[in-house]
């Protein structure tokens, strides 16, 4: 009996160490905003300024922004992640996509955009992005979202820049929930491309 007792013991010991419950998996995707308000770009005809194809790479992530969770900032310095929220995709391949379909509906190139072709090389041109700041800003009982984004656009058969920018944005999320605050993500990502 005393044998039965210390083995049931043993075996239960871990059990009593979990209190609560682990939240559920979260997982979220940023989209285009349904009507964003950038002019489309053209030449003095109507017609895209250039002429060939445009390759769009996943934009570079470092950091916090490279790991799945979805980072969130306290005030100016202090940052951290969500433990069960989390990006469905890799941050650089959604603002990718985000890119092609915003390239799509106000084209550069006479032939369409796309997404990480089999070959970025074999393209006319190359929209590369860089993530600067993609997160929830808590301060006090305010909470918005901030998006802040590198790119440039190149000519592949000579590497040369031709168009460089920065767009950075910063908004207070209306309403308190997570998929509110990814809605805001969005908004604000297909703005500053």
């Amino acid at each position: 009996r005393a044998r039965a007792a210390l083995l049931g013991l043993a075996l239960l010991a871990p059990l009593a160490c979990i209190r609560g419950t682990i939240p559920a998996r979260e997982l979220y995707r940023i989209a285009a905003a349904p009507a964003d308000s950038a002019a489309p770009a053209a030449g003095t005809d109507g017609a895209p300024p250039l002429s060939g194809s445009l390759g769009i790479a996943p934009y570079i992530t470092a950091g916090i922004y490279a790991e799945p969770s979805i980072a969130y900032r306290v005030g100016d310095a202090e940052y951290g992640t969500y433990p069960s929220r989390e990006w469905a995709l890799p941050l650089s391949q959604m603002l990718g996509v985000l890119t092609e379909e915003i390239v799509r509906r106000h084209p550069l190139t006479s032939d369409p955009a796309i997404y990480s072709p089999p070959s970025l090389r074999s393209q006319t041109y190359l929209w590369r992005g860089r993530v600067r700041r993609f997160e929830e800003v808590d301060r006090g009982k305010v909470v918005s979202a901030a998006v802040s984004v590198d790119a440039a656009l190149l000519r592949t058969s000579d590497d040369s820049v031709l168009w460089s920018g920065s767009a950075r944005r910063e908004r207070v999320v209306a309403g308190g929930t997570m998929a509110d605050v990814v809605r805001t993500l969005s908004t604000l990502a297909t703005e500053a491309v």
